[in-house]
Formats: C-alpha cells, sequence, structure tokens
C-alpha cells in the first residue's frame, strides 16, 4: 500500500508526496515485462515468453523501465487519492527521477494537482423574492381543449369556395428577383395551413380567395431582417397555382369528444384533468424559476478565483453539448460554425463568460453544501448509476465511467447540489423570515 503525505501550494494546488514500497514495484515491474514482451516479436520466443533479460537485450533495462514507470504512477496516484480528500480538477503534474527506480526499492515521487479554490460565500439565505404562486384560469384550460380539438380535426376536400384562412391548402409556385429564380423561391407541392404565417409576410394574403387550378402572380417584399440575408429588403415575384383545399372539421366540445381526448367519462372531468396537470406544471415551472434564482443570488453574493483550468474544461464541456445539439438537427459543427460566420476561437471566446458563470456557480453551491451539512450518500449515488445504466441500455462505456472516481465524484456533486437546492427551496417556504446569512 503507498503511503502519502499532502502539503498545499499557492493558486489553489496541492502536491501529493507518495512513497511507494518495494513489492508494488516490483508488481509494477512485472507488468511492465509482461505488455513489452506481448507486443515485441523476439525471434525464437512465442509473443509474450521471452524471459526478463532477453527482453533487456532486446528492447533495452529503459524501455521496460519506461514502462514500470507508467503504470506505477498511474496506479500510485490513484491510490493516494483514495487516501485523501482531495478532488483533483485537473491532470497532475509529476516528479519523479526515472534514475531512482529499481526491482526492490521503494520509490518516491510528488504529484502536484490543482484543486478547486476557497469560495467566500455571501448572503445565500433571506432573499429578496419569493416563490411565485401559480392560478390556472379557465382561459387556459380553454386553450388545451381547442389543441385537442385540432388533434381530432378531419379534412374535408372543398372546391365550392374560395380558400380562407385555416384551410390546409396544396400550392405551387415559383419565385424571381429580377427575373431570376432564387434559391428557396419555389415549390412543386408545397403544404400550408393558410394564416398560419409560415410565408414571408404578405404571401399567404395573396392566396385567400383563390380557386383550386387558380394561378395567380403578384409581388412581395422580403423583410429588411429576413433570415437570408441576400433576400433582405429584396422585392420578390411569385407565379403562385392552388393545388388542392381542404377544410378542417373540428369536432364538437362534448362528452363524447371528452371521451375520446382521454380517459374520463365527461367533458366536465377533461377539463378538472387538465386543470391539475396545468396547476402542477404551473407550480413545477414557478418552482425551477424559484431554484434559479436562488443560485443566482448566491453566486451573486459570492467571491471566488476561478482557475482557468476549470474554465477552459468548462468550455470543452460547452463545445461538446452544443455538437450534441446541433447533430440532432444533422448539422455539422463546421457547417455551423460557417453559418455563424465564426471561427473555433471565436467560438471559445463567445462561450467563455458563461462557462465561468458556471464554474462559479458549481462551486459556490459546492461550498453552501459543505457548510449546510449536504451530502449525497454511496446508496443514491448507486441507485443514479443503476438508474442511468437502465435508461442507457447498460453501456459498457457508460458504466466503466459512473463507476469509475470521475463518474461517481459527478453524479455525487449532482445529487448533492439538487439536494441542496431542494433543502434551500423548502426552508424559503416554511421559514420565509430566515435571516440572511453573512460572510
Amino acid at each position: 500500500m503507498v503511503t502519502v503525505s499532502t502539503r498545499p501550494e499557492p493558486g489553489s494546488k496541492m502536491v501529493l508526496e507518495i512513497e511507494v514500497p518495494p513489492a508494488e514495484v516490483d508488481r509494477h515491474f512485472a507488468t511492465a515485462y509482461q505488455h513489452v514482451a506481448e507486443r515485441t516479436r523476439v525471434p525464437g520466443f512465442r509473443p509474450g515468453k521471452a524471459p526478463r533479460k532477453v527482453i533487456d537485450r532486446f528492447v533495452g533495462r529503459a524501455s521496460v523501465i519506461a514502462e514500470a514507470i507508467d503504470h506505477l504512477v498511474s496506479a500510485s496516484y490513484d491510490a493516494a487519492l483514495d487516501q485523501t480528500d482531495i478532488a483533483p480538477i485537473d491532470q497532475p503534474s509529476v516528479d519523479l527521477d526515472p534514475q531512482t527506480v529499481s526491482e526492490g526499492q521503494p520509490v518516491r515521487f510528488t504529484a502536484t494537482v490543482a484543486v478547486r479554490p476557497e469560495v467566500q460565500l455571501g448572503s445565500y439565505l433571506g432573499y429578496p423574492f419569493s416563490l411565485e404562486s401559480h392560478e390556472t384560469t379557465d382561459e387556459q384550460v380553454d386553450a388545451v381543449v381547442e389543441e385537442l380539438r385540432e388533434q381530432q380535426a378531419t379534412l374535408r376536400p372543398i372546391d365550392d369556395r374560395g380558400a380562407q384562412n385555416g384551410d390546409v391548402l396544396a400550392i405551387k409556385f415559383v419565385g424571381t428577383i429580377d427575373g431570376e429564380p432564387f434559391d428557396g423561391g419555389s415549390a412543386d407541392r408545397l403544404p400550408l395551413v393558410l394564416g398560419e404565417g409560415r410565408m414571408v409576410a404578405g404571401f399567404e394574403e395573396q392566396i385567400v380567395g383563390m380557386r383550386i387550378g387558380e394561378t395567380k402572380g403578384f409581388d412581395v417584399i422580403f423583410p429588411d431582417d429576413y433570415r437570408a440575408e441576400p433576400l433582405r429588403g429584396r422585392q420578390a415575384h411569385f407565379e403562385a397555382t392552388l393545388l388542392d383545399m381542404r377544410e378542417k372539421l373540428l369536432p364538437e366540445v362534448d362528452d363524447e369528444f371528452a371521451r375520446s381526448a382521454g380517459e374520463v367519462d365527461s367533458l366536465k372531468a377533461l377539463r378538472v384533468e387538465i386543470r391539475d396537470a396545468l396547476t402542477k406544471r404551473g407550480e413545477d415551472e414557478a418552482r425551477h424559476q424559484f431554484a434559479d434564482r436562488i443560485i443566482d443570488f448566491a453566486s451573486s453574493n459570492a467571491t471566488v478565483d476561478l482557475p482557468e483550468v476549470m474554465v477552459a474544461n468548462e468550455i470543452e464541456i460547452m463545445r461538446d453539448e452544443l455538437g450534441t445539439r446541433l447533430a440532432q438537427q444533422r448539422i455539422g459543427m463546421e457547417q455551423y460554425l460557417e453559418l455563424s460566420k465564426q471561427s473555433p476561437d471565436e467560438l471559445s471566446a463567445e462561450l467563455r463568460d458563461p462557462a465561468a458563470r458556471r464554474v462559479k456557480t458549481l462551486l459556490v453551491l459546492s461550498a453552501i453544501a459543505e457548510k449546510e451539512g449536504i451530502d449525497a450518500t454511496d446508496q443514491e449515488i448507486d441507485a443514479e448509476i443503476a438508474e442511468q445504466l437502465a435508461r442507457y441500455g447498460e453501456d459498457a462505456r457508460l458504466r466503466e465511467y459512473l463507476t469509475g472516481r470521475r463518474g461517481r465524484s459527478y453524479l455525487r456533486m449532482t445529487l448533492r447540489n439538487r439536494k441542496l437546492v431542494d433543502a434551500l427551496i423548502e426552508r424559503a417556504i416554511t421559514d420565509p423570515d430566515t435571516p440572511q446569512e453573512t460572510k
């Protein structure tokens, strides 16, 4: 078992002085010889079977020592961390003299790591705001009923009148600017709910009154803030033909409609169910907003010197999160940067302030949790691991991460912060006159 002592250094750093006993050193040398032998083809020996003296002659003793040091440092550093409460925020800087490494002898080295900086907490209780109450109105219930009617609407072909707002159409159109077609200006059969404002302002108004088979020409001026910059402020001419028209028929709002819309037996029961759901959602949203304000309040009143490595790591995390969202929209990062007219460095610069805010928030919440004596238990972390593995199908890489030190540390922080915020909310609700904390 390794022995370790620690000493702090300026700049939120900690030095671990680690000593590895001879037995452990010998074990890492054995591993090194085995790995070197397995990947080295030695004439006259099967892979992994060459004796140590042959390996030393064939690849050199220095290569074996380097391999042993890699294994020794990695395993011993992890073992040393397990004996301390240090939570590194970056990879360690290791100081080890290879000349001191040999079998049968202890090995001593130092590992200097950046650690979480000290947070000077300010007020984080006695908020100058409160949890906003939520009331569900009849108008909100009516709006949901209308949405349910829309979901059950049927379409009836119609050809005995002109197009009206609300009709579901199929149109063909060709657009030109100065007699030349432009990107996105034409369609062979575009579905359109008239009056929803999907098209450029002024286009749908020209379709009102048209009959099936009718073709109409008209001009439209693109607004100055139109999403496609080349079209801003330009006048376009369109030739549009109405191909198909259907009228939307909505069901009557009665008990039969209610039974088809939900597991209820009357319209009254449906409205009660909708009201309860809206109330629950509104209360949840109000609670989330209150939590955000509590976090912002505590963070703004705290002082902390943010380590650059934490901000840089958070920027990379935010870039990865952006990449995931873009991938869901089938957009690559390079395409996004081209569309936003940014370089990778400019994107990183744009993310710096929000990344710094996130880092500060996490540090402040951790400091408050320590002060309040709130933490996540091993049982809670294990339950969260099981839930995530069940949700994502027992992914082997995810299991390795979640059950490792970094994964468990991340889950602990997430669960602890969640418990902390819930505790602060409940305290504010049950005891709104709690005096403010001071530094």
